[in-house]
């Protein structure tokens, strides 16, 4: 592929700096703007209604969904998109889902419609001293354009900055005069987008050093993270897989962001949890294009076992030895380092005798299949498990058995992820995207984007009530856009996770059964949904899920299905 230049315009409409900012975007490939716009954004939208045909605005009712779409575009295209906010509220509205795509490195770039400049140092309205300072620590790199001179060259080093490994958002600050200027302005000369990244490849040494503890071990362990997906290397992973004969886990909940590993591979045996029977016998842990670890809470104990030797392949260096120290570190391209180290490795393979046994009953999942309760050690004296969802596992059965093999699932449940993450299939890299940052609402602008990206593919967002209510603006743009998603609502009525908080910190709501905070029960989701004009329907049963999941299978619009699994609706019949 030859390299694209971009190219002064001779368009003018009296705004170049406008102009000049859509000449690097579409020289960039950058196809589709998601926005939510305001007044400082006048001038960009008065010069895309001349290069329409160049470039769409995608029109959110709210920041955060324009940035999570974006997001769920980069994970699938791994190109840069774009998400344009207004001034410094929209940007605050937008931060949470920021850090769902840094997360997950996803090539984001975030433009940001500043006041003009003389306000901003007068307290402006909708202005704050600093706007940087408010996104920096979410992004790789992030700039305040001074002049509509330097605009381009400017847009152009954020979009560079986010394609390069690791990968990740940036942030460009457009204050209302520079966009309104109406000097000319050129393109910046080198502002050339590149063929392709390049891949760094990890040391030579390392190398040597980290495929000779791989020919030793006789119970080496493989933890797939989510840039074996992202660099395309699963393939390669399957193949070290059976050259060792090794066992594979998936990253930890805390950490996953996509399907890296196909979950019905005879060598996967479920997630990584330092109480695995896998991770126990190892001899050796590599973790492939995964952080170690993201942690939730304080660790008790250490989460590697003490025996064990440890690799750890990542392309950012910061994080090889962040958390844990490791016997080898391979910073590079994850596809890079596995060839390397397929090439290292002694040939033939032999699989040694006593390879760690395959998937087993006991180690294909150590997540509890159905609700949300605690399952800490019960305490003496009589006590009230939270309720969360009841009947959680044959809804799941449901569920899964309703979508068919090539669908893409987008989940943002929280309590429910673990018994969905145990029984989805995933056959194929990033079939399977979640967020871990802990910021509700993610997957309902996700989904969104993912099927923009993906239009080849079916895709339905799993989401909680909870989620759903942070998420809710999104219908507006799938209804306006005829976005085929498909919605799953699990209603049970309640923050589920603060009262599994509630149901481990052991105090007078686990002796009472009162559970502050929890409770926000009472909307009528599939109602709500309607008004949007989303054609929804609300089912209590297995049986009615699996009917309503037929029934929107070819639907070609965007489609919601509210599933109620709360106390009060406990349903079990098939």
């Amino acid at each position: 592929m030859t390299s694209s230049v971009i190219r002064p315009t001779s368009r003018n409409s009296g705004t170049p700096a406008a102009h000049a900012l859509l000449d690097v975007l579409i020289g960039w490939g950058v196809r589709q703007v998601f926005c939510c716009p305001g007044s400082t954004e006048a001038a960009f939208l008065d010069a895309v209604v001349e290069r329409s045909a160049e470039l769409d605005i995608v029109l959110t009712t709210h920041e955060s969904i324009a940035v999570a779409m974006a997001d769920g575009a980069a994970r699938i295209t791994g190109r840069p998109q774009v998400a344009y906010l207004h001034t410094n509220v929209g940007m605050a509205n937008g931060v949470a889902h920021l850090t769902a795509a840094q997360l997950a490195n996803s090539p984001v770039l975030v433009l940001n419609g500043l006041k003009s400049t003389a306000l901003q140092g007068r307290d402006g309205f909708t202005t704050v001293p600093y706007p940087r300072d408010m996104i920096r620590q979410h992004v790789k790199w992030a700039r305040q354009v001074t002049s509509a001179g330097t605009l381009p060259s400017d847009v152009a080093r954020a979009l560079r900055t986010s394609a390069a490994e690791p990968t990740g958002p940036t942030w460009i600050g457009l204050p209302q005069d520079v966009m309104d200027s109406t000097a000319p302005v050129e393109a910046a000369p080198t502002a050339v987008v590149p063929a392709a990244v390049p891949q760094n490849r990890p040391a030579v040494e390392a190398v040597t050093t980290a495929a000779r503890l791989l020919a030793e071990a006789t119970r080496p362990v493989l933890v797939a993270g989510g840039d074996v997906a992202r660099h395309g290397a699963t393939e390669t992973l399957v193949t070290l897989a059976e050259h060792l004969g090794a066992t594979v886990l998936g990253e930890d909940r805390r950490g996953f962001q996509r399907t890296a590993f196909a979950t019905s591979h005879p060598r996967f045996a479920g997630p990584y949890a330092s109480n695995h029977p896998a991770v126990r016998d190892a001899d050796l842990l590599f973790f492939v294009g995964c952080r170690m670890f993201t942690e939730f809470e304080a660790p008790a104990e250490n989460e590697l076992p003490t025996r064990a030797s440890t690799i750890h392949a990542h392309v950012d260096a910061g994080e090889v030895g962040r958390l844990y120290p490791v016997d080898v570190g391979l910073v590079g391209h994850t596809r890079a380092v596995l060839d390397d180290l397929l090439a290292a490795l002694p040939t033939p393979a032999q699989v040694p005798a006593n390879a760690t046994p395959l998937r087993t009953n006991a180690t294909r999942s150590t997540v509890p299949t159905d609700a949300t309760r605690s399952t800490d050690s019960t305490p003496s004296g009589p006590v009230a498990a939270f309720p969360g969802h009841v009947g959680l596992a044959p809804i799941v059965a449901a569920l899964v058995d309703g979508l068919g093999d090539d669908t893409t699932v987008v989940l943002d449940a929280t309590t429910a992820t673990p018994a969905l993450l145990a029984a989805l299939p995933q056959r194929r890299p990033d079939q399977v995207l979640l967020s871990s940052s802990g910021s509700l609402g993610w997957g309902t602008g996700a989904a969104l984007g993912v099927r923009l990206a993906q239009p080849g593919h079916p895709v339905v967002a799993v989401l909680g009530d909870g989620s759903f209510q942070f998420g809710i603006q999104a219908l507006w743009t799938a209804v306006h856009y005829r976005i085929a998603v498909t919605f799953i609502v699990l209603n049970n009525g309640s923050y589920s996770a603060v009262g599994s908080a509630l149901h481990r910190f052991d105090g007078a709501a686990r002796r009472t059964g009162r559970w502050p905070g929890t409770d926000i029960g009472g909307p009528r989701i599939a109602e709500i949904a309607a008004g949007f004009g989303v054609p929804a329907t609300r089912v209590e049963t297995p049986a009615e899920l699996s009917a309503a999941l037929r029934a929107v299978r070819d639907t070609a619009g965007p489609t919601l299905v509210e599933v109620l699994t709360g106390p009060n609706h406990d349903r079990t019949e098939p």
